[in-house]
């Protein structure tokens, strides 16, 4: 019984989910909406990650293994893989595609017809040197963070954790504050005062810093509204306040 709930389970999922798209021919592209995402390695314009879901007129994920996706002129197909509690998570996806520049995607439906579905330029290539902060921090100190001549980074998002104050100063409870989103420019500074750090119930321990680059490209207008294509980039630092 327990099994037979499972696959009925297994069955809802997967008919709410996917598309009537995902079986049988597709020769328009016209019912299809695509969502390209690119990540691209900050420092190396060659190492990028590439994932492509298409979808319907109802926003049902379209799994077809007729379909067929150019990432610069090289095919990828559908990769099938199932997620937690039996969820289709199959996607189209691509590895460090040769690049000159810009990305170029194109559909190759059931027909065997090509079509295009949209074109992005790569990101320029940052330098984490350009980044400046202190590893360690100080409780006595302002936390200073400063960043120069950067490309296409254009914000910067602060996470900070707090050490929570508990009656046994042994046990060491964590939790979190406000995210602070800051739009930047190429060059700049931010800083933290230090009488930010404390509080009757709770101390800062550190902070955790994403300088990101987020930027759309141009679809086909053929492809089903919603259709897009983005591209982006992330740098991480970290800094420690607590005592080593």
């Amino acid at each position: 019984m327990k099994h037979l709930i499972l696959f009925l389970v297994f069955l809802l999922l997967l008919i709410s989910c996917n598309s009537d798209l995902s079986s049988g021919r597709i020769d328009d592209i016209g019912l299809i909406g695509a969502t390209i995402e690119i990540t691209q390695n900050p420092t190396d314009i060659q190492d990028s990650r590439v994932t492509i879901d298409l979808f319907d007129k109802d926003n049902k994920s379209i799994r077809n293994d007729s379909i067929t996706i150019l990432v610069n002129g090289i095919e990828t197909s559908l990769e099938h893989h199932q997620g937690l509690y039996y969820t289709d998570e199959s996607r189209y996806y691509s590895e460090n595609a040769p690049l000159n520049n810009i990305y170029n995607f194109e559909i190759k439906l059931s027909d065997g017809k090509k079509y295009h579905l949209g074109s992005i330029s790569a990101l320029s290539e940052e330098k984490i040197e350009n980044i400046e902060c202190d590893e360690q921090g100080d409780l006595n100190k302002n936390t200073v963070i400063k960043w120069k001549e950067l490309k296409n980074i254009n914000e910067l998002t602060i996470y900070t954790s707090i050490l929570l104050k508990t009656p046994n100063s042994n046990d060491k409870n964590y939790s979190s504050k406000d995210v602070i989103v800051k739009q930047i420019s190429s060059t700049g500074e931010f800083i933290i005062p230090k009488s930010e750090y404390f509080d009757p119930k709770w101390t800062v321990s550190g902070f955790e810093l994403k300088f990101t680059a987020k930027k759309f490209g141009k679809t086909n207008p053929k492809l089903l509204e919603g259709s897009k294509i983005s591209i982006s980039t992330l740098i991480e630092k970290n800094i420690n306040l607590e005592k080593e």
